[in-house]
């Protein structure tokens, strides 16, 4: 990698600073090897984080070395700790562990009441105590919701029910399912090796067959091939005129709306799927009234999409069924225990499962299980969607509240267990006001947004209505949000980053670090950054490039995701030495300028930006 002479460091002089960086004592091997193991399944090695939903969260293994590598470097074992965009809260989550005292903070009140409650959590067996009471309590209300009877006659329970939404054509008016693949789902999961599967015609029949082979509707008689698609692209034909148009055409037209075609039950001898009685057609739509209202949905990047398919109201993205049953059990749980803490740990189970939104998630058909409304970091559509049982067939069914419960009293007894300190300050609000006295941390690590990666304040929005938090938009938020004209260039996103950084800057002690994790492919998110630290102050020390994401996952498969961050260590006052680039980065072309560039923020000349775009451009 070669790097404009502007930005590049001599290797005698990066000897010398190697004494000066907590990231010197950091093994980025070591750490990318243990991010990876982690990053796989971050619950396992972190049980607290599953106790309330958040979209990106970096590894503690990360976080861990470099909270040890400070200890080592400043030669004391208790540290103070500042996290001004705590987000998920992976970081005063290992730093108490660690034995710190954290000061935790960010702009989103979902967050932050996540981070309080999930430090803070009851013992584990009043938790598992009040949610059997609280069953007791709903018992009646989710036999008539849930309860039903298997194809051999025995008792079960619904798990799931899938819905497909009907439209009318444009052309005949025709109404029509416009389910968005033949096949609805596998009976048995993939690696089983079972052929038998749900399908559909494309004139919305529905009924048995297999999906390694051609067959009939038996209904209509027509065609069906097992891997087609039928609305590629979100443009839906016509099965009876040929006719085209886009689904957000048709959703916003009268006639659109949805429709009960498949049930998933479980009972003593396993699960099934079937098209529904007249009895679980009735159990979930009538009779169901729910009266909450969530509030509008907003313009922005990711609600556009469900602007665009007719949605307009946040309760538009639940069924009356699972609206009802959320409603009551939220008003049930005050019942449930007569200690306050215990009710609200209760609570957050019951909010959480509203992330499985009834008229908004996917069905894995694969995999056989559902995908909650913002997989992949973002408002998902889909025109075929199941309906969870909010409070769950046993042990079977995604994010319902039995399995949350299991969740929050296995994160209860880990933090036991590991001894986690439950005394760390958690506060709500813009961390260009730190409510602390100056100088009071020794280490501000953060993980800070990407920039427009993550539209944090929307994702967020379902779960900050039901849980009663302020939906007002968060005035300061440290992202970028074109859509709706929120530091939509370079200028104001580094204006917006800037009175965060400087409030790092007073509250760092003399010989302080900030050190701080970033993923981006934008130059200009690059530059605004280097642009904001420099703006108010900080001295670059040191950077050093470690595994940071999941390159398996869904989510980063062929797309230009950051599975390598770049961490970041600048000092409140110059050092009198250059800045160090640790391990290979000249292993990433890309991280390697930013790299190179970084190690000048303190003394990058005027001009500096122009030549920075062009490295990072090419």
């Amino acid at each position: 990698m070669s790097a404009p002479t502007l930005f590049e460091t001599t290797t005698d002089e990066a000897r010398t600073a190697i004494g000066a960086s907590v990231l010197a004592f950091v093994d980025a091997e070591q750490v990318s090897a243990a991010a990876r193991r982690e990053s796989r399944n971050r619950e396992v090695h972190l049980p607290p984080l599953s106790t309330f939903r958040w979209w990106a969260r970096r590894t503690g293994a990360v976080n861990e070395a470099i909270l040890a590598a400070a200890v080592a470097a400043f030669g004391r074992s208790r540290l103070d700790v500042l996290d001004p965009f705590a987000g998920g809260g992976t970081i005063p989550l290992v730093a108490l562990r660690a034995g710190h005292r954290v000061h935790a903070q960010d702009i989103n009140p979902w967050a932050a009441a996540g981070i309080q409650q999930m430090l803070n959590l009851p013992a584990a067996s009043a938790v598992v105590d009040a949610h059997r009471v609280l069953g007791e309590i709903a018992e009646p209300m989710l036999r008539d919701a849930y309860a039903t009877t298997m194809s051999d006659g025995t008792p079960g329970s619904i798990v799931h029910t899938y819905r497909v939404a009907v439209g009318r054509c444009i052309a005949c008016t025709a109404s029509q399912r416009q389910f968005p693949y033949s096949t609805l789902t596998l009976k048995k999961r993939k690696e089983r090796g079972q052929p038998e599967a749900i399908l559909a015609c494309p004139a919305g029949h529905v009924f048995g067959g297999r999906v390694d082979e051609r067959c009939l509707c038996p209904t209509c008689a027509r065609s069906v091939d097992p891997a087609a698609s039928y609305t590629p692209g979100r443009v839906v034909t016509c099965p009876c005129c040929g006719s085209q148009e886009r689904l957000s055409e048709r959703a916003g037209r009268d006639g659109w709306g949805w429709e009960v075609v498949l049930v998933e039950r479980a009972g003593a001898k396993g699960r099934e799927f079937a098209t529904p009685t007249e009895a679980e057609l009735r159990q979930a739509e009538l009779g169901w009234s729910p009266s909450r209202s969530l509030g509008p949905i907003p313009l922005g990047a990711e609600t556009n999409v469900l602007l665009r398919h007719g949605y307009r109201y946040w309760e538009d993205l639940y069924p009356a069924r699972q609206r009802a049953v959320t409603e009551r059990l939220l008003h049930l749980v005050e019942e449930a225990s007569d200690d306050q803490a215990v009710v609200e740990a209760l609570r957050m189970t019951i909010v959480g499962t509203t992330e499985f939104a009834g008229h908004l998630s996917r069905w894995d058909r694969f995999y056989l299980k559902c995908n909650d409304a913002t997989a992949g970091h973002r408002f998902n559509f889909s025109t075929f969607v199941p309906e969870i049982n909010v409070w769950g067939a046993g042990q079977v069914g995604r994010g319902t509240v039995s399995r949350r419960v299991r969740s929050l009293a296995k994160a209860a007894a880990w933090l036991d267990t590991q001894a986690v300190q439950r005394r760390a300050a958690v506060a709500c609000g813009d961390s260009s006001r730190i409510d602390v006295p100056d100088k009071q941390f020794d280490l501000v690590l953060s993980d800070p947004p990407y920039h427009d990666d993550v539209h944090y304040g929307e994702l967020s929005l379902p779960f900050r209505s039901w849980a009663g938090l302020s939906t007002v938009p968060l005035s300061g938020e440290a992202a970028t949000n074109r859509a709706v004209g929120v530091n939509p260039d370079r200028a104001s996103y580094t204006a917006s980053l800037e009175p965060v950084f400087r409030e790092c800057h007073r509250l760092l002690r003399r010989g302080g670090r900030l050190v701080f994790s970033y993923a981006n492919h934008d130059p200009e998110a690059w530059i605004a950054l280097f642009s904001a630290l420099q703006n108010v102050g900080f001295w670059a020390v040191a950077c050093v490039s470690v595994h940071s994401e999941n390159e398996t996952d869904f989510k980063k498969r062929g797309v230009r995701s950051c599975t390598e961050d770049l961490l970041m260590e600048l000092s409140p006052e110059p050092l009198g030495r250059d800045a160090v680039v640790l391990g290979g980065v000249e292993e990433i072309p890309f991280i390697g300028d930013v790299a190179a560039i970084f190690c000048s923020v303190g003394r990058l000349p005027d001009g500096w930006q122009t030549q920075a775009l062009a490295s990072l451009s090419r």
